[in-house]
């Protein structure tokens, strides 16, 4: 449950800049701060309306156009994300962010549903379940694999097996996500720090690649659930990087070279009446967007995202209480950690609520001890809210986070605060079965005491995407970004300043991305009616 200090160089591949580990030694929090925010996660936008009629709220019956392929398992628990990518599946159990930038106008870009699955926000966002009546031959099916990449929201979930006519229940994809980034700093490193999604710039770099395959449950059947993804590339080392191994150096089986290629790896059981219980390694809901790059709206994640578990790792519990209204409970080892740095778990609620196929609000509690202090007093606990709406032309999606804890292992034991603010917009310029699509994001993160970066500082980001949808299966991004660290001695590395606290950091960063994406996803597989 170590909460590692997201500075230095951001291998990180899920969110935790190299350092965090320092910055997070002994976090605590005792009492759950009510902590609430407008966490506007994963309203991902996917190429193309993803003709998820699968949803809940809407309650159709026909026949939604195919997801892109592989969107299904793509979208983590990001509820924005989800709904972002167009996934018609569950997502970061969570409103993972992970949605196509590209609009649910035409067909979902292949996957959405999966990447965004479990995310409620995410799913919307995404499209996933999003109902198009025009014909199918004049839209593009979602990004392959956003059914797969939202999985994990429960809403969204049932949403999609009551409108399901011919159900396969599994699914094979995957992506291969490669980039050039120029970083005016010009680091020696060639690392930008503190961020796990694309950790490498000044070079051309395969940055992630992600094989998965996953069995949907039958609706209306008592039925079994199963999720597998292998991860490799720069990012995969980013996102594993803090992975702690309880013992120190006696410890035996843990770390990140036991846990770095596996992305996703849970099975369970999902009743008739919807409610779904799962364990293993699950795309988190928090935040908006998801690790998985192709289903997010922006190219770069957010500070935000960067901040919060990429994944978790434990007991999952989704229990639909009605067509729009869901809740969440997830007992995990720690904060995006595969294994246990303390004896003791951590918690977190969610709920979701998806009045209509373009809309979905979520809001998740996490809290839970994440040092070796496991004191109530010491909890560390945070709140996201967010929220996300999105149409084929247009999609808006906004969060807020508050965390806390306590640092019983300082002096005087002071609290550690942090909070996040962000805005996602995209909108359609052209194309209905080619689409491109532009993306913008302006947000704010202020780490008070340095708890999560490692430095005390306000971080100001402006993002601008161009997402050009050129075949079904494959994505070619530019993005611009500016990020800004008001703080006393500078953040980003910069020339021969490339370690914490060197002098000569910089205070100022602007970053251009050229990325090329190939995604694919192919359903399979009979149910009987």
């Amino acid at each position: 449950m170590s909460w590692s200090s997201r500075s230095a160089a951001l291998d990180l591949l899920g969110r935790r800049p190299a350092g965090w580990h320092d910055a997070a030694v002994t976090v605590s929090s005792p009492h759950p701060v009510g902590l609430l925010a407008l966490s506007a996660v994963a309203a991902l936008g996917t190429a193309g309306q993803v003709a998820a009629a699968q949803t809940a709220a809407s309650g159709a019956a026909e026949p939604t156009p195919r997801p892109m392929p592989g969107a299904a398992t793509v979208s983590s628990g990001d509820v924005g994300a989800r709904v972002a990518t167009g996934a018609s599946s569950e997502r970061r159990g969570y409103a993972g962010v992970a949605a196509v930038v590209h609009a649910p106008t035409s067909r979902r870009m292949p996957g959405a549903a999966g990447a965004t699955a479990g995310d409620h926000a995410a799913t919307v966002a995404s499209s996933a379940q999003v109902e198009d009546d025009r014909p199918t031959s004049r839209r593009m099916p979602a990004l392959p694999g956003a059914d797969e990449a939202a999985r994990g929201d429960v809403t969204a979930q049932v949403a999609s097996d009551a409108t399901k006519d011919a159900f396969q229940p599994w699914e094979v994809g995957g992506f291969l996500d490669a980039n050039y980034a120029f970083n005016h700093n010009l680091p020696d490193n060639h690392i930008k720090r503190g961020t796990a999604g694309q950790p490498r710039t000044g070079e051309f770099t395969v940055n992630l690649a992600v094989v998965y395959i996953r069995r949907d449950a039958l609706p209306g059947r008592l039925s079994p659930t199963f999720e597998l993804a292998l991860q490799a590339g720069p990012a995969t080392d980013a996102l594993m990087r803090d992975e702690p191994t309880p013992g120190g150096d006696a410890s035996r089986a843990a770390g990140a070279e036991v846990w770095k290629h596996i992305g996703r790896a849970n099975v369970g059981l999902k009743t008739r009446t919807g409610t779904e219980i799962s364990a293993g390694i699950f795309s988190s809901p928090i935040g908006f967007g998801i690790h998985w790059t192709p289903y997010n709206w922006n190219y770069t994640p957010s500070w935000q995202l960067d901040s919060v578990p990429y994944y978790l790792a434990g007991l999952r519990v989704m229990h639909p209480i009605d067509a729009r209204h869901g809740i969440h409970l997830w007992v995990v080892n720690g904060w995006q950690t595969a294994a246990d740095n303390n004896k003791a778990p951590s918690f977190m609620l969610g709920y979701t609520y998806t009045p209509s196929p373009r809309f979905a609000l979520a809001h998740y509690n996490y809290s839970g001890p994440e040092n070796a202090d496991m004191r109530v007093g010491a909890w560390r606990v945070l709140s996201d809210t967010q929220f996300t709406y999105n149409t084929d032309r247009f999609g808006i999606s906004a969060l807020f986070d508050l965390a806390a804890e306590r640092r019983t292992d300082l002096p005087g034991k002071p609290w550690n605060l942090w909070s996040a603010a962000a805005l996602f917009t995209r909108w359609r310029v052209l194309g209905k079965q080619r689409t491109w699509d532009m993306a913008a994001r302006p947000e704010w993160f202020w780490d008070r005491d340095g708890r999560i970066f490692g430095v005390r500082q306000h971080l100001i980001a402006g993002t601008y995407t161009n997402d050009v949808r050129v075949a079904e299966n494959l994505l070619i991004r530019v993005e611009y970004r500016y990020d800004r660290s008001i703080s006393q001695s500078g953040y980003f590395y910069r020339g021969a300043a490339i370690t914490d606290g060197a002098a000569g950091l910089g205070f100022n960063q602007h970053t251009i991305y050229f990325a090329i994406a190939g995604v694919f996803a192919h359903r399979f597989g009979k149910s009987r009616r």
